[in-house]
């Protein structure tokens, strides 16, 4: 679901610093939050742009949802994701799928959750694809995500071009409002977009000590040796400045597909 490739290098990086199958903040700890309040219990749910597979097992392993479909652009991820369920013995609860940009191919009403972490900001068109994502919801659905947003819409700081062209990937950051007025065109209500910027950065300074003294960092120079550990965490630091000065906003959106059928359901941490 997210534009250029990852390479083997990014795939073992990550992984070094957020755990196996993970590929931004957070790890495990994050999916928990993501689904904190929902009912995920026997749930059948969609992993939008699933990466190495990490959340998508978890949301089986630990959370107990029914089936997870995890999703994503790139054949390399997805063969990785299915290692991982393979290892964890939940292959039979959770697929994963390569996909094309746009439409899925999913039939209306399939999901009861949509997930997604990490990923949107790396996705472009966001109202055609919260349109599809509400479509493949049944209704009192919920939809819970991670994302880093931009302020505004105007021209990109200095600060962030040069970001973007250091990590060497293809972003696709929506403002505040251009992703509420998106979720709202899309169909969905009980909408929040909750500010995580402060754990963000503890994440970011967390993870930035680990690379710099401790068993982490051992690993990451043993991978790719000094200069490569430095410019992980000189990446790192880029993205936590950035953070910091209101450039780049992390969030949690939340939402629901309202059930016309019957009083909406209320999810905790959205409001209406």
């Amino acid at each position: 679901m997210s534009d250029g490739d990852y390479t083997e290098a990014d795939f073992i990086g990550q992984q070094i610093v957020w755990g196996a199958g993970y590929m931004s903040p957070g790890g495990a700890a994050e999916v928990a939050a993501l689904v904190a309040g929902l009912d995920i219990e026997g749930r059948d749910v969609l992993d939008v742009g699933c990466g190495l597979g990490g959340p998508s097992v978890d949301l089986v392993a630990n959370h107990g949802a029914g089936r997870v479909t995890g999703i994503d652009t790139q054949a390399a991820q997805i063969a990785c994701a299915r290692a991982l369920a393979d290892r964890r013995n939940v292959a039979d609860r959770v697929a994963f799928e390569r996909v094309d940009p746009g439409s899925l191919r999913f039939a209306d009403a399939t999901f009861d959750v949509v997930f997604s972490m990490g990923a949107l900001m790396q996705i472009a068109g966001k109202p055609a694809l919260f349109a599809e994502l509400f479509r493949v919801l049944r209704p009192g659905g919920a939809f819970t995500a991670n994302d880093l947003l931009r302020p505004d819409d105007g021209p990109l700081p200095t600060g962030l071009a040069e970001f973007v062209e250091t990590a060497g990937l293809i972003y696709h950051w929506a403002s505040l409002e251009a992703t509420r007025d998106a979720l709202e065109g899309a169909g969905f209500t009980n909408i929040a977009i909750d500010d995580r910027g402060a754990w963000y950065r503890d994440q970011l300074r967390g993870d930035i000590a680990r690379l710099e003294a401790g068993p982490t960092g051992v690993r990451l120079r043993a991978a790719f040796g000094d200069d490569g550990r430095d410019a992980w965490i000189d990446l790192w630091r880029r993205l936590a400045a950035l953070v910091a000065a209101g450039d780049l906003c992390p969030v949690q959106l939340r939402a629901i597909s309202p059930d016309r059928r019957t009083a909406v359901r209320r999810f905790p941490g959205t409001s209406g």
